[in-house]
């Protein structure tokens, strides 16, 4: 019933139209033939079981052979949307995968339950109107699994013709943030749509997804396999989380399948399946990066560039440098799932060149998650190993009182600081919106070269600040913040008159610098 012509351009698995002329020749069984090829041919189901006439194209048929030939277990492939990759790899797979084992048990998992029973509802309607699988495999598939299965609800799963009792469907459909089953284990797992537009804008609701998605590993098996497959919505969302696993050699965890919509992965390369027409309009659409080029963040729209920060050796760092330190403390999730605390001391030459600007220097620096304790004990360890410093700044946000402890701390310690000594200063927004507080504090100093940083500065602390600028405004921005709130403290602080002729005191000497 399905029209098909061969391309030239596609490298299919099998001699389609050869074995069809055998079958009308009666050389061989027609139920034979088609069992055989759906149980080893993945493009067979795609194409002539779930008739997606689309599909006959260079790209879905290169796709299928390439998760054929790949591996089954720790995937991520990040595909750009209407790119095939859950007709491919959520239902032609796992239609594939029942009728290899149908003793097994298959779960699907989306950030919510009902977003993955869509996905179950497709897999349900193949098998109910797909009559060549309950042809092909009347051992496997129900003639009426309406009538007959045991279940066959979106709620309770589908379950086939089995040899074994057991618990758990043959396929079911669960939630990772809402829905999640408990004591049932699958040996396949299926991970389409964790992250979506309409939860990438709450961090709280990724990182949730991100430990469920941690959690849903003790539902496998041993032996068992699992895919995970999506498209980039945010530089911290959960499918980057886990492409950036690690094993314990260092090396990628996942098996990344990357398939942006064009040959270059930019907005000028060529479509490697839509047409021309198609691809147009979707540029000028606002997740055309995210969506199609998998960049959540092209380098055009970038405001920050961490190319532009200098790095130094401590040794270089001028001795007339005045120190000052700031403190972004973590938002109210101190566990270390949420906002990061920033904490830096930064160094600032009184000397001005010719475009009256001042080189500052990045000298300490701590970026990472931990509890109100840690980071008290961390910020007082920084103060203390960093000489002279001139004035320590907390941010406060309503009634916090980071400030006290942090006081508190230091004074147990021989220091005294109070907003009365003024070499304690209170940080506020004051009504600024922090993505322009920070693209107005940074953006030109950095561009005309005069921030600098510290190589001695832990590596980690080091790129999560890169990170952070040159993902802004989509990622973490705890580090540009706390060095935002530095030029604050700058523009209320008076630098002194510098010289290079120190016999002249207390005068304004001509050569000297704001």
């Amino acid at each position: 019933m399905i029209k098909f012509e061969p391309r030239s351009d596609c490298n299919y698995k099998t001699e389609y139209l050869r074995i069809f002329d055998d079958i009308r020749k009666k050389n061989i069984s027609e139920v034979q033939a088609f069992r055989a090829l759906i149980l080893d041919d993945l493009w067979f189901i795609v194409y002539f079981v779930l008739g997606i006439p689309v599909s006959n194209h260079p790209f879905w048929v290169n796709a299928c052979r390439e998760v054929e030939d790949g591996p089954s277990d720790f995937t991520l492939d990040v595909w750009a949307r209407e790119h095939g990759k859950t007709s491919i790899l959520t239902i032609a797979e796992t239609i594939q995968s029942v009728l290899n084992n149908p003793d097994s048990a298959i779960g699907i998992f989306s950030y919510i339950r009902p977003v993955a029973k869509k996905f179950l509802f497709e897999l349900k309607q193949s098998f109910e109107n797909c009559s060549v699988l309950s042809k092909a495999f009347p051992d496997v598939v129900w003639r009426n699994p309406k009538r007959d299965a045991p279940l066959w609800s979106l709620d309770e799963g589908l379950v086939f013709k089995r040899k074994t009792n057991r618990k758990e469907p043959t396929i079911s459909a669960w939630g990772l943030t809402e829905g999640m089953p408990t004591g049932l284990h699958f040996e396949r797992r299926v991970y389409d749509d964790i992250v979506t537009e309409d939860i990438s804008d709450s961090i709280d609701t990724m990182e949730k997804v991100k430990d469920k998605f941690d959690s849903s590993q003790n539902l496998g098996t041993d032996g068992g396999t699992h895919r995970v497959l999506g498209t980039y919505y945010h530089h911290n969302d959960p499918l980057i989380y886990i492409r950036d696993k690690k094993n314990l050699d260092g090396k990628p965890l996942y098996t990344l399948r990357h398939k942006p919509a064009t040959d270059t992965g930019t907005a000028n390369g060529n479509p490697v399946y839509l047409s021309a027409e198609r691809f147009e309009s979707l540029k000028y659409t606002r997740s055309f990066s995210c969506q199609q080029l998998l960049d959540p963040t092209p380098a055009a729209t970038r405001r920050l560039s961490s190319s532009l920060l200098k790095t130094v050796k401590k040794s270089t760092v001028p001795d007339t440098v005045q120190k000052f330190m700031t403190v972004d403390p973590a938002g109210d999730d101190k566990d270390g799932k949420g906002d990061s605390w920033a904490f830096m001391v930064v160094g600032i030459d009184p000397k001005q060149d010719e475009i009256g600007a001042s080189d500052v220097y990045i000298m300490d620096l701590c970026i990472t998650p931990m509890s109100m304790n840690e980071a008290i004990d961390s910020i007082s360890r920084m103060y203390l190993r960093n000489g002279i410093i001139i004035q320590l700044g907390v941010e406060k946000v309503a009634l916090s009182t980071i400030e006290i402890h942090i006081a508190s701390a230091l004074a147990a310690q021989g220091r005294v600081l109070s907003t009365d000594y003024q070499n304690l200063v209170i940080l506020r927004p004051a009504g600024r919106k922090k993505t322009n507080r920070i693209e107005s504090a940074l953006t030109w100093p950095l561009y005309n070269g005069k921030i600098h940083i510290n190589e001695e500065i832990p590596k980690v602390y080091r790129e999560r600040l890169g990170n952070e600028m040159d993902k802004f405004p989509y990622w973490h921005d705890d580090g540009l913040d706390a060095l935002s709130y530095f030029y604050d403290m700058i523009n209320d602080y008076h630098l002194g008159w510098y010289s290079e002729d120190f016999e002249i005191v207390g005068k304004r000497p001509k050569d000297g610098y704001r």
